[in-house]
């Protein structure tokens, strides 16, 4: 394989190690440039887990009596597992078989290096994918953009499978699992009202308080004991504030924050847990789940009640009140009648929101901080077009304006593209399907990789806040997904992260206290953030 590649040292680019995708990405004119192929290389961690399997079963079997016929039935069993692994795989590039259970214990204890190297074998190829097996299901992981696009947008054929824990996390009747056609009524109702001009301006004065409120707490904090912070905790707090002020702000209270706060951690964890609903860690964010939809149903009937009476909306779960009520009316129903809109369903979709934008949004955060103190030349002109458009004063109105703030929303755009927060979106085949000329089984896990297409198209290698080819919707980065199910909340995102760089432009600055991790040097926390987040936040100097 090619030596791994620096991005170019100038001053205008980070320097960051980065694996070069091939056999082709996205020049930054977004032109395809061909470059070599990667040399292929041995890949050893999956020869390392059937070391290691074959050897704890060998020392089992040698501690313990057990009958030649088990052995011979379980020797049989692994026999056919391996070979419909290998029928389906194919002339496909992918990683050797591995016992049933083993490779879905090595993704929860060893999620980087397990995800790297299918990434690898991928980005390798020609394909863009790379085979394996999840708990005995065939999965393809994929890396080549336009098969990510392809896995997105095929909801003919491709369902969202999400995570092995998510039928118990999210329940099988969530938003995320709606078939085309209750899904676009329930959207056509949802995000009309909830992300609308007027509703995106109240959420961005609520993140814009949430925001100056935590960093002077951080600020504070760093100040009193003269060390760092971890961001990836510290701002997970912000987010989950920002979410909770801008989705039920009316109804809030310090007892309900603090409960809210602590079961979105819990539940957010339990997809770092092992797939067993029962007494360990699934059970507990199962629990934390239940009590904050609990929460929720208790706020649904105040806020229709609110509404009915003549108010204005002021909060995420008010606005959804109203868009219901006048569904209701042109349906000639009640508003709990409306499909999907049940209390239960609104509690559903309010606990999807409040995860998302305490998890995608955190790393996010996090990674504005890391890209920004590495670029400074970006981040003085940010500060410059701050004071100058809103000098000491309010920043939401600011960054709301079509023209109000226009280099911080560029920033704020191709970060999402350098450093995609969430790192990939599974999807599984609902019935025989074809994806990129191979064929897939029912029943396949497909997985399109949003964090290695990114690089693989070139989007994610530089950060060039300028470039030409911006792909501002997200088109070819896959940020948030795509067809049916891109996600809804992708404006309130956007919002949060505009608020918080004009916020820290304005009034703070941050040094990192070790070493910058390269850009294969992360943790999934479920999303992605750089391994080290350690920072000392402080006062703006004049």
């Amino acid at each position: 394989m090619a030596p791994r590649a620096q991005t170019p040292t100038d001053a205008s680019l980070v320097n960051e190690t980065i694996e070069q995708p091939s056999p082709k990405r996205a020049a930054a004119n977004g032109q395809q440039e061909s470059i070599a192929p990667k040399q292929k290389r041995f890949h050893t961690f999956h020869h390392e887990l059937n070391v290691y399997t074959f050897g704890f079963l060998f020392f089992m079997y040698k501690i313990f009596v057990i009958p030649p016929m088990m052995v011979k039935i379980s020797l049989t069993l692994i026999a056919l597992d391996a070979a419909k692994y290998y029928y389906y795989k194919g002339s496909k590039p992918g990683v050797v078989y591995t016992l049933p259970f083993v490779s879905l214990i090595a993704m929860i204890i060893k999620p980087t290096r397990f995800w790297a190297e299918m990434a690898d074998i991928a980005m390798e190829s020609e394909a863009g994918m790379c085979t394996n097996l999840l708990v005995s299901n065939f999965m393809v992981f994929c890396t080549d953009p336009q098969l990510c696009r392809d896995i997105l947008t095929g909801e003919g054929s491709f369902g969202v499978y999400a995570h092995p824990n998510a039928l118990w996390l999210f329940d099988p009747d969530n938003l995320i699992y709606l078939d085309r056609e209750p899904h676009k009524k329930f959207r056509a109702i949802l995000t009309p009202a909830l992300f609308s001009s007027e509703a995106l301006a109240q959420y961005a004065q609520a993140q814009e308080r949430v925001v100056r409120a935590y960093m002077v707490k951080y600020k504070e904090k760093c100040t009193a004991s003269g060390k760092p912070i971890d961001l990836k905790t510290s701002f997970r707090s912000m987010a989950a504030a920002s979410s909770q002020e801008s989705f039920i702000g009316p109804y809030l209270t310090d007892e309900i924050r603090s409960h809210l706060e602590r079961d979105i951690l819990t539940f957010t964890m339990g997809f770092l847990c092992f797939p067993f609903p029962y007494f360990f860690g699934l059970s507990k964010a199962i629990q934390a789940k239940h009590r904050i939809e609990k929460t929720v149903m208790e706020i649904v009937p105040k806020a229709r009640a609110y509404i009915a009476a003549g108010n204005e909306p002021r909060c995420m779960i008010e606005h959804w009140c109203k868009s219901i009520i006048d569904a209701a009316k042109e349906l000639g129903c009640e508003p709990h009648e409306v499909p999907q809109c049940k209390d239960n369903d609104l509690a559903r979709s309010v606990l999807d929101f409040m995860f998302a934008a305490q998890d995608a949004t955190n790393s996010a955060l996090a990674a504005s901080v890391d890209v920004l103190d590495a670029r400074r030349d970006v981040l003085t002109r940010l500060r410059q077009e701050v004071d100058d458009k809103c000098g000491k004063g309010e920043i939401w109105s600011q960054s709301r304006a079509v023209d109000g703030l226009p280099y911080l929303a560029k920033v704020a755009n191709q970060l999402l593209h350098h450093k995609p927060p969430v790192p990939m979106i599974p999807h599984i085949t609902k019935k025989p399907a074809m994806l990129g000329g191979h064929a897939l089984p029912k029943g396949c896990v497909a997985i399109p990789s949003i964090q290695y297409s990114a690089r693989a198209s070139g989007a994610s290698i530089e950060f060039l806040p300028e470039r030409e080819d911006q792909d501002s919707q997200f088109v070819k980065t896959v940020t948030f997904g795509g067809g049916q199910h891109k996600c809804p909340g992708r404006r309130y995102a956007e919002s949060l992260l505009n608020v918080f760089l004009a916020v820290v432009a304005q009034e703070y600055d941050f040094h990192r206290t070790g070493r910058r991790p390269t850009a294969d040097e992360f943790v999934y926390f479920p999303t992605i953030f750089p391994e080290d987040c350690n920072f000392v936040i402080k006062a703006r100097s004049n």
